[in-house]
């Protein structure tokens, strides 16, 4: 067989594995850049406090929001009371509404029902934000 068939075959081949290779190099590292600065609310969201209501013993969440949303807007977020081998008790919502920008708010999560195995663990399970500001739209 004569060398340039070889050669031929060679590239060809080499062609075949590396060029999908390839595609899906590109494909991992241009989602990379579009999510790099990609933020969920819930970084917003602290457990400041948690224990239980002295008198209805329901547990309580006291939740601090800062937004670094790029947007005024409302934070709602639902806490997730855990007992002490980490099992879900219960959840609440706590809402802050309308936080500007750089802004820090509070909110108070409470359980619905009385916790009497010690103190509860307080965990942010989830948060949304909806932005307050009204959008812009374009006149012809």
């Amino acid at each position: 067989m004569p060398r340039w068939v070889i050669v031929l075959l060679s590239v060809a081949g080499a062609l075949v594995v590396l060029l999908p290779v390839g595609g899906i190099v590109a494909y991992i590292y241009a989602v990379g850049e579009n999510h790099k600065d990609l933020r969920f609310p819930s970084d917003d969201v602290t457990v400041a406090r948690c224990g239980l209501d002295p008198v209805s013993k329901r547990p309580v969440a006291e939740l601090s929001v800062t937004s670094q949303a790029a947007r005024r807007g409302t934070y709602t977020v639902t806490v997730e009371f855990q007992d002490e081998r980490e099992r879900s008790v219960g959840r609440a919502t706590g809402v802050v509404e309308d936080l500007a920008v750089g802004a820090t708010g509070r909110a108070r999560a409470v359980g619905g029902e009385a916790y009497e195995r010690g103190e509860p663990v307080c965990v942010v399970y989830d948060a949304d934000f909806a932005s307050t500001e009204p959008v812009a739209t374009a006149t012809p």
